[in-house]
């Protein structure tokens, strides 16, 4: 079953794995004043606020220790692969016209590769992963 109850899938995550995911959130939550001031308005304003509840709830759930949590782990994993390959070819047209966006999206591509690669570490992740698409 992708969502199995027994105690090895449920166990934590590694030191690294929990300052990575929250260096990723916390970075998000500082990018935020800024791309409010970009957003054109209301309603963008609002989708970004919803997008970053969400996030919060993602690697909330992701940290914890339920039985959903291998779950939100691999759609974390999605989300920051999916944000890494969205945000990469915009970042030459930044560097050349706002810098200050540049180094906000350098920094965030960063910390999710990063968290990319050690969440991927992990062999549960593989498993599940797996096992789902053997199921």
């Amino acid at each position: 079953m992708f969502l199995s109850l027994n105690d090895r899938h449920r166990r934590g995550l590694t030191a690294l794995q929990y300052a990575t995911l929250g260096a990723v959130l916390c970075w998000s939550l500082i990018e935020m004043p800024f791309e409010l001031a970009a957003s054109a308005s209301a309603t963008e304003s609002a989708a970004l606020i919803f997008s970053k509840l969400l996030l919060v709830v993602l690697i909330a759930c992701a940290c914890s220790r339920a039985a959903l949590a291998p779950f939100a782990r691999l759609i974390a994993l999605f989300g920051c692969g999916a944000s890494v390959l969205a945000i990469v070819p915009a970042l030459p047209g930044e560097f050349r016209y706002d810098r200050i966006a540049f180094v906000l999206s350098a920094v965030e591509c960063a910390l999710k590769a990063f968290a990319i690669v050690v969440l991927a570490w992990r062999d549960d992740g593989v498993s599940l992963w797996g096992r789902w698409q053997r199921s």
